[in-house]
């Protein structure tokens, strides 16, 4: 299965990478898939299992990508935090994924824009690491915006990846001091506080600094109507702009926030409406949002319920990577809102082909041997005991899924298989990325 269409083929293995598809001569250990799909392995451009100086993840490299391992999820790209330099950063970071599972590369988060940070560039991209991040939510953005210009203007030039958090800062400033200066605190209130406009406005912003400055921009997590409308403009200019939603915003509505436990859903932006999640599965489908990424950074249950905790003091993030592949197949494929090869698109060709991960993506005569067997028929209830991730809840306990996986093999070698982990911490490589301007095709 490919994001081009489908075939019924063998497909033979060796030393780690695919050398045939279609009739393939009898091996030494062969595995049935029929009646199953066979599919790439799934590649997550957005998950948090790199530690900072301050903060150790509840679901670090190696519990992260268990669960990634068993939702057939084999190649994670973690955000890594500037320190001082960017290059500490990423050192840090190969430091946590020493217990990786699963294949991985970094984005790194640009938090002090200097001369010097700037100038790592081409020794970063010449050592495979082609991913940056920034935070336009950060309120040190608009303070600095004429230092982050240069920053855009230099990943274009050494041809970088600039991953993007685009909430503007002053619209959530302002909505959540009018909700406390209101008395509103309670986590009933935190979409008031990041409503669709503060998507809206900086994903124009951003837009505006790619055609200045030439930046090819990854807009992660987009959760609303207004900024599909914002990405369709930009796509329509020709700008380098890449889209990507987030599991919590196609499956739940912002009516989770009137529950007791509504923390449980924080995340950065909020949970929609109705209207949104629609709008949100028609670009899946159309390919105006290019691919689906986890943000998975999950809490547990007593971070989270904390007693006393206003709506801006919650921890944000939940747990999606084990999910990620069943759920979009049983909500996606299944009720007809997706084919299975757009579900193959945008979980693992346009992330690896956005993100320069050569060898990931697809199931194609030299590439990894990445490759998941999917039950398209069994059916799961999700149960957070059940699952591989540290934390103690799922945000989706209880969803009935029908598709799962049943065999996961990273780089030819069986990873997961029928409920059982079979990689081992530290089997998990670093993926070196490829500049954009040196990859076929790209503009």
């Amino acid at each position: 299965m490919t994001a081009r269409g489908s075939s019924r083929a063998d497909v033979g293995v060796e030393d780690g990478r695919i050398v045939a598809i279609g009739d393939v001569p009898r091996a030494a250990r062969e595995l049935d898939a029929t009646g199953k799909l066979v599919l790439p392995g799934c590649v997550d451009l957005h998950t948090h299992l790199a530690s900072t100086p301050t903060f150790t993840p509840l679901d670090d490299f190696e519990h992260g990508t268990r669960a990634a391992i068993a939702g057939g999820v084999t190649t994670v790209c973690s955000m890594v935090y500037q320190e001082g330099t960017l290059r500490a950063g990423i050192e840090r970071g190969l430091r946590d994924a020493a217990r990786s599972l699963a294949d991985f590369a970094f984005h790194v988060v640009v938090t002090d824009p200097t001369d010097a940070a700037i100038g790592e560039f081409s020794s970063l991209v010449r050592d495979g690491h082609t991913g940056l991040k920034v935070f336009m939510v950060a309120p040190r953005f608009d303070e600095r915006i004429t230092d982050y210009v240069r920053v855009l203007r230099a990943a274009a030039s050494a041809g970088m990846l600039v991953a993007v958090h685009a909430e503007d800062h002053a619209v959530v400033a302002r909505a959540t001091a009018e909700l406390h200066g209101a008395g509103h605190d309670l986590v009933r209130y935190f979409p008031d506080s990041r409503p669709p406009e503060a998507e809206d406005v900086a994903i124009r912003s951003a837009t505006q600094l790619a055609a200045k400055t030439g930046a090819a921009l990854y807009l992660v997590h987009l959760s609303s109507r207004v900024a599909l409308a914002a990405l369709a403009e930009a796509k329509a200019r020709g700008l380098r702009v890449y889209g990507e939603t987030r599991p919590l915003y196609l499956y739940l509505t912002r009516e989770r926030f009137e529950r007791q436990d509504a923390a449980l859903w924080v995340g950065q932006p909020p949970l929609r409406e109705r209207e949104d999640v629609d709008a949100l599965w028609d670009a899946l489908a159309s390919g105006l949002v290019d691919t689906v990424g986890t943000d998975h950074y999950p809490h547990r249950r007593a971070a989270k319920l904390a007693p006393g905790l206003a709506f801006d003091r919650v921890p944000p993030g939940v747990a999606n990577l084990e999910t990620l592949l069943p759920m979009l197949y049983s909500e996606g494929v299944r009720r007809g809102r997706l084919t299975v090869e757009r579900l193959v698109d945008v979980l693992a060709t346009s992330p690896a082909r956005i993100a320069g991960l050569r060898g990931k993506g697809e199931i194609v005569v030299g590439g990894d041997a990445d490759i998941v067997i999917f039950d398209p028929e069994t059916t799961r209830t999700i149960r957070a005991n059940e699952m591989h991730s540290a934390c103690d809840y799922d945000p989706y306990e209880g969803w009935e899924v029908t598709g799962w996986p049943t065999v996961t093999l990273l780089r030819g070698e069986v990873a997961y298989a029928e409920g059982a982990i079979a990689a081992r911490p530290g089997q998990g490589r670093l993926v070196l990325r490829q500049a954009m301007q040196s990859r076929t095709g790209e503009a």
